[in-house]
C-alpha cells in the first residue's frame, strides 16, 4: 500500500447546481480543471481518502468559465451562509458545517492560507458518497466555485 498527500477538487458554476446541491454525481467524469475525483460518486477499488482539511474558492468575474477562473474572489453570500455536507452510504454524514469558515471573506487572504483543518474523516473505496453545497439563497450567474479537500490518500501499491 502507498500513502501520499493528495488534494481532491470539484469545480463548477453555481447556476448549474441541481436543487439538492449535489457537487458530484454518478455521471461526473474526471476532467482536468473540473474534478480529479474518479468517475462518478465512488472512489475506485483500492483507493481510500482521509480528509484533513477543506477550502472553497470562488471567482465571481462576469462571464466566468470554470477552467480559466482565477479563484481570487470573496465568497458570495449565498455560499458563505450555506452549509457543506459530505456523506457516505453506510456512514451517514461525515462532515456537516457552515461553508463560511472554509472560504475567504475578502480577496486579500493568500490562497495557501485558506485550508481549514477539520476533524479527519474517511471516504471509503467503492461506496457511494455525496458532497452537497446547501446554499442560503438562489445561485446566481457568474459564480464559480472550487471545493478542495486536503487528503491523505491510501492506494494499492500497483495503482
Amino acid at each position: 500500500m502507498k500513502v501520499r498527500r493528495k488534494v481532491m477538487y470539484l469545480a463548477g458554476l453555481a447556476a448549474s447546481l441541481p436543487s439538492d446541491g449535489q457537487l458530484i454525481e454518478q455521471k461526473t467524469n474526471k476532467e482536468i480543471g473540473i474534478t480529479n475525483f474518479d468517475g462518478g460518486n465512488k472512489l475506485n477499488k483500492g483507493r481510500n481518502l482521509l480528509v484533513t482539511g477543506v477550502r472553497i474558492l470562488f471567482d465571481t468575474t462576469a462571464s466566468v468559465a470554470v477552467k480559466t477562473a482565477t479563484w481570487l474572489s470573496a465568497a458570495p453570500a449565498n455560499f458563505k451562509n450555506g452549509e457543506l455536507v459530505i456523506s457516505q452510504d453506510g456512514s451517514g454524514n461525515l462532515f456537516e458545517n457552515p461553508i463560511g469558515p472554509f472560504c475567504k471573506y475578502n480577496a486579500s487572504i493568500p490562497t495557501e492560507d485558506e485550508f481549514q483543518t477539520v476533524v479527519p474523516f474517511f471516504i471509503r473505496e467503492d461506496v457511494s458518497f455525496k458532497i452537497q453545497a446547501l446554499l442560503a439563497g438562489a445561485a446566481a450567474a457568474d459564480q464559480a466555485y472550487r471545493l478542495e479537500l486536503d487528503c491523505v490518500e491510501f492506494v494499492e501499491a500497483d495503482k
